[in-house]
């Protein structure tokens, strides 16, 4: 049964751990390539509309913020990675951003990656994959934006995308979604209600 949510909160923003809120709950993270359709999957999974920030000029969340969700559960919208225009000491300070969380002693328990449907797998997901994975935390990929492409294109994207991770242990589930048609939500929600118990 998909976890219903009734409540979600903007806690707070970080860029290390010592500003990171205090939890016990059940953490999931969202992540992905700039301009992804991470932050609206984030927001359409909890019916808000403005929950994280959304913005048409990629590289924009520039933090890592924090949401509570139904006072029991902790969501994390990460910056995205990618940015064509972004520069080297930006770029060190993500990586040391999100290795930091990471290796925090958070109850991390899922990633959700955002992948838009028009571009599939790249180098850059494949390297987050393999960091997430180094700390066993379960992968779930969202392949966003499904809304943009035929349903015999969503069905051939999600094949490719199945046939690039077939090595990816630690890649669970594989799902097409769409903020603007809801497809998917659902099976996002019944995820987080699996890894939530």
């Amino acid at each position: 049964m998909p976890l219903n949510i009734k409540k979600s909160d903007f806690v707070k923003s970080a860029s290390k751990p010592s500003q990171y809120p205090p939890t016990s709950h059940p953490e999931f993270f969202f992540a992905g390539k700039s301009n992804s359709g991470k932050s609206s999957m984030l927001n359409a999974i909890c019916n808000r509309k403005k929950l994280a920030i959304t913005s048409k000029t990629p590289g924009r969340t520039q933090l890592i913020n924090f949401f509570l969700i139904n006072d029991c559960i902790s969501f994390v919208d990460i910056p995205g990675y990618g940015y064509a225009n972004t520069s080297k000491k930006i770029s060190a300070a993500w990586n040391d951003m999100i290795l930091n969380y990471l290796a925090s002693e958070r109850n991390i328990v899922s990633m959700f990656m955002a992948v838009d449907i028009r571009r599939g797998i790249e180098e850059l997901d494949k390297k987050m994959i393999n960091l997430t994975s180094s700390y066993n935390i379960n992968i779930n990929i969202i392949i966003t934006k499904s809304d943009k492409v035929s349903k015999v294109k969503r069905i051939e994207a999600k094949r490719e995308i199945e046939n690039e991770l077939t090595n990816f242990k630690n890649v669970k589930n594989i799902h097409i979604f769409s903020s603007k048609s809801k497809e998917g939500i659902k099976d996002i929600l019944e995820i987080i209600e699996k890894f939530s118990l």
